[in-house]
């Protein structure tokens, strides 16, 4: 009965209503991240309880961390998955139908949904570039979640911005090295361009003892495209370099001052003549 209760509980959340995203190129990306949330049963009996992030690669399959969903992996019976799109007003059952965990890295099939996919950036990510990372790490929910109903309600992802700092191997896979702020939950997130194009899977960060800077580590995008292929999941990808909304809006407003500034010399050229 429990099992029964908790999965309708995953399955249907009514009366919440979407927010509207801000119109950017981060925003849009938005529309495809997820919350994963794992629930561990025993004798119809919650056991344990965990969540994570992750992105949306086609309308029905979902990227997160191994490690966000090695329960599920290792007891599927017992371990319930759910998804919780950032808006709407459902959360979907999921399944894991590919998992590695030496990339920390997994596929979750979702049958009912219809999420806008991400895409990937195949160009160079060099170091001092701009990233921002999108998911829903735990610090914020342990400040700001009412009830456990709060974890499994859809909500827009958190956003933070830092910079890339090169490329590292981590427990011998490839990570991208970035100051953008991450927490436990952000797990299996996506780490993007400002084009909102996905360059690596938010992963782990670094202890922050003495008063030392945090750094967080993404599983690099070609650890990323080598999953993919492997578990023969197709892909958008995007290599061309990145020019965002703001940037574009930016040169759209220094082209019309200087047509303004250039008709009004016109007209004073016109004047003086």
């Amino acid at each position: 009965m429990l099992r029964r209760l908790v999965l309708a509980l995953i399955l249907t959340i009514v009366g919440f209503l979407p927010v509207a995203a801000r119109a950017d190129d981060i925003a849009a990306t938005a529309r495809g991240v997820v919350r994963v949330v794992t629930i561990a049963m025993v004798d119809d009996r919650v056991e344990g309880f965990g969540h994570g992030s992750g992105f949306a690669v086609a309308p029905n399959r979902i990227v997160t961390n191994a490690h966000v969903v090695e329960l599920a992996e290792r007891y599927p019976d017992n371990v319930v998955v759910g998804v919780v799109p950032s808006e709407g007003s459902k959360s979907y059952q999921g399944r894991v139908i590919a998992y590695d965990s030496r990339r920390d890295l997994a596929l979750i099939e979702v049958s009912e949904a219809k999420l806008p996919p991400v895409a990937l950036f195949t160009g160079p990510v060099t170091e001092g570039d701009q990233v921002i990372a999108l998911g829903y790490p735990g610090n914020v929910d342990l400040a700001t979640a009412q009830s456990a109903a709060d974890y499994i309600r859809p909500l827009s992802p958190v956003r933070s911005q830092g910079v890339a700092s090169g490329r590292r191997t981590l427990t011998g896979i490839e990570v991208l090295l970035h100051t953008a702020s991450i927490a436990r939950g952000n797990s299996g997130g996506p780490l993007l361009d400002p084009c909102g194009r996905v360059i690596g899977v938010n992963s782990a960060l670094t202890r922050a003892d003495d008063g030392d800077s945090t750094f967080g580590f993404a599983i690099a995008d070609t650890e990323l495209m080598a999953f993919l292929r492997a578990a023969k999941q197709p892909y958008a990808s995007i290599g061309s370099p990145c020019t965002s909304i703001e940037e574009r809006l930016r040169e759209d407003s220094a082209a019309d001052a200087r047509a303004v500034a250039d008709a009004a010399a016109a007209r004073r050229e016109a004047a003086n003549a």
